[in-house]
């Protein structure tokens, strides 16, 4: 459990600082997708970052509300309902 927080941690603040992003956020993003999605812990562990990449990491594979560019608290299951994907 103590490699995956620390994994997690390690992958968000080098994205985020990447791409000049809050590293809580993206740390957020990854717990709430691995908590949808736990068979993509096994992945990330070896691959990490590459998961932003694929797509894994979007926020319609995730389970917990996110801000919309709007500001607005919405659920995943909203912008899945937008882009009509069943989860």
């Amino acid at each position: 459990m103590r490699g995956l927080v620390e994994k997690i941690a390690q992958v968000a603040n080098a994205v985020g600082w990447q791409a000049g992003e809050p590293a809580m956020e993206l740390a957020g993003q990854i717990v709430s997708v691995l908590a949808a999605n736990p068979k993509h812990i096994e992945r990330f562990m070896s691959e990490g970052a590459e998961l932003f990449l694929d797509g894994t990491f979007n926020a319609e594979n995730d389970c917990l509300t996110y801000r919309s560019r709007g500001g607005d608290v919405l659920s995943p299951s909203v912008l899945r309902a937008k882009k009509r994907i069943q989860q």
